[in-house]
């Protein structure tokens, strides 16, 4: 396959300008979930009576505390409220929205949606699977903390995650405008914020409803002290920490950087694609802030090359 051949070689416009149609990546981890949820709510009502499956996965308070009742701590944020379709509705948009990146956007062809940036996006699919599972796992023990007075309490959903991914998008890309309920312009940050004091209100008591708000309030806090913790100081969940005896064993491998491929060294199409496949393929699976400074600026290079070669 010529460099030519590759999506990434070919003119790159803004959504206004070309709207591309949605295509769907089945080894999104936001995808994933995605899948798993409406897959156990599809099954709980039409294969499991008297919904038997909601009811063994959901988090019971007064049973949190058995061993054999450990898993309940994450399987609950994977159900939903069998009553209630737009429970698991509101809450699948959310995670496409901002962990997939799919988006309604306007333009000069009217609505339609399109593929924008992602918390998955910039975190890659193991991390971002890591910290949204964190984020619920620990949702639940809060939850559980906090409603030890009251052991016939319950939790489903995934809104504690979902929550914990749409305030790190607002970290992570405060001024992206959205569309509020399809119609108002608002920045993100300003959602963020709305979102918060919301959660912050019903958590107060000033709000009725079934609604665990404290999980809510776990994710909002989980994704802020991710962001200022671990992506600020360019850490990461998956960083494996290996002792000198542990490198010493590995092997010795060349890492190639962009004066590999400098003009002066006159790389063939095909070596210069093997590279940038490589550089692509690391970015998929560790994200922007996995890439070292090397591959970064190999990757620029290779931008400036495909823009020189299409305005020629």
């Amino acid at each position: 396959m010529g460099l030519r051949d590759r999506d990434y070689t070919r003119p790159v416009y803004s959504d206004d300008q070309n709207r591309r149609p949605y295509q769907t990546d089945v080894r999104s981890a936001a995808g994933i979930i995605v899948f798993i949820n409406c897959a156990l709510w599809l099954a709980n009502g039409l294969l499991f009576p008297n919904n038997s499956l909601t009811e063994l996965l959901l988090l019971h308070v007064k049973s949190a505390g058995y061993l054999a009742n450990c898993y309940r701590f994450l399987t609950y944020g994977f159900v939903h409220s069998p009553f209630d379709w737009m429970h698991i509705t509101f809450n699948m948009l959310g995670l496409l929205m901002f962990g997939y990146g799919v988006m309604l956007g306007i333009g000069p062809n009217g609505f339609g949606f399109v593929r924008g940036v992602s918390v998955e996006g910039r975190l890659g699919r193991l991390e971002f699977t890591t910290f949204y599972l964190l984020t619920i796992l620990v949702g639940g023990f809060v939850y559980t903390l906090s409603n030890l007075d009251n052991v016939e309490a319950s939790c489903l959903g995934a809104s504690g995650g979902v929550c914990g991914v749409v305030i790190l998008y607002a970290w992570l890309f405060p001024r992206k405008t959205l569309l509020l309920w399809g119609i108002l312009p608002m920045p993100m940050w300003a959602l963020g914020v709305l979102i918060v004091s919301m959660d912050a209100y019903g958590a107060a008591g000033f709000s009725g409803g079934r609604v665990a708000y404290s999980v809510h309030l776990t994710g909002a806090a989980i994704a802020t002290l991710y962001y200022f913790v671990f992506l600020r100081s360019g850490k990461r969940l998956t960083d494996r920490h290996k002792s000198p005896s542990d490198s010493k064993r590995q092997p010795k491998l060349r890492i190639h950087t962009s004066e590999d491929f400098s003009t002066d060294s006159s790389p063939t199409d095909e070596e210069f694609g093997k590279r940038l496949d490589e550089i692509l393929k690391r970015y998929g699976e560790v994200g922007e802030s996995g890439l070292t400074s090397e591959e970064r600026e190999f990757l620029q290079n290779a931008s400036r090359r495909f823009s020189d070669k299409n305005r020629n």
